[in-house]
């Protein structure tokens, strides 16, 4: 069960015109909230929670950024995960430590049909940063991202073709990366929101991708 939710979560996470560009990392703190508070007991919810995450109750997840590479580490426990998004491909692998085997999602595909991309009035200082937001709605929920746009500045080119996740659009309206997101979906409710970031020089080798025995297609692609 921990191995389905923690590359599930991994999925979900699935998705400026400037010079500058970050390099570096951020690391997010990821929280599944209790999705039906008036179906489900908060305490039954909690209990779920620590026995796929621990007693801390969530999983932290750390990307690295250099020009259109990405990749993370995702801690989830006793669980550890890896992402990486291959730019000339455009293609995203998911897999868990030691393991020969790659979820992969081509993000040239849309997978959700976007409805609208908004400003909204929510605000938000994350780690010292004012952050005004945005609410991405499609058929399958809505995601509200807060950022600042003086801050992670990312070059939207890179993503131009990355429909997977609606970030093409979503780096074009607002040209950097965001420090929070809340997402809610169908049985999902989701936080991720930024707890650590260092603007450094990436080793372009940290973004190789390993060389798996198998590569399954994500079947929500």
């Amino acid at each position: 069960m921990t191995r389905y939710l923690l590359i599930l979560m991994m999925m979900v996470f699935g998705d400026a015109v400037s010079s500058q560009t970050f390099e570096g990392s951020i690391t997010y703190k990821i929280m599944a909230l209790n999705p039906e508070p008036t179906m489900i007991p908060d305490s039954i919810w909690q209990q779920g929670v620590k026995s796929q995450f621990g007693d801390r109750g969530y999983m932290l997840q750390k990307y690295h950024y250099k020009h259109a590479n990405y990749i993370s580490e995702i801690d989830a426990g006793e669980e550890t995960g890896f992402q990486s998004y291959d730019p000339k491909k455009g293609l995203l692998y998911s897999w868990q430590k030691d393991s020969d085997t790659a979820i992969m999602v081509n993000t040239k595909k849309e997978t959700d049909t976007l409805i609208e991309i908004y400003d909204a009035e929510q605000t938000d200082t994350i780690m010292g940063i004012p952050c005004k937001s945005i609410v991405v709605k499609s058929n399958m929920g809505e995601m509200t991202l807060w950022y600042n746009p003086d801050y992670f500045k990312m070059d939207p080119s890179y993503y131009k073709k990355h429909r997977y996740g609606h970030w093409d659009r979503i780096l074009a309206k607002i040209g950097c990366l965001p420090l929070k997101m809340e997402q809610k979906k169908f049985m999902s409710h989701i936080v991720q929101i930024m707890v650590d970031h260092k603007e450094i020089a990436v080793d372009k080798e940290r973004f190789e991708i390993p060389k798996f025995r198998e590569i399954i297609e994500s079947p929500t692609n």
